[in-house]
């Protein structure tokens, strides 16, 4: 992937936590209740960044990262 599609996919990432942050902070109705879980979306979502940004330090660096035993 390139460069800006990486960097994009972190801010749309971003975006969708501070979407899932707003959500999650409204006042509850009990008679409209989220038919979306908003904590396994957030770990989602984290996880994207996560591996959107070690994706983005192998850009940088221009080498693979090899993790602490040195393997693949």
């Amino acid at each position: 992937m390139d460069l800006a599609i990486t960097l994009s996919i972190i801010g749309l990432a971003l975006a969708g936590i501070s979407w899932v942050v707003v959500l999650e902070k409204r006042p509850k109705d009990p008679a409209k209740p989220l038919l979306i879980p908003t904590t396994p979306i957030l770990f989602l979502l984290l996880v994207v960044i996560l591996l959107a940004a070690a994706h983005l330090l192998t850009l940088v660096t221009g080498t693979p990262h090899t993790g602490r035993r040195g393997l693949g």
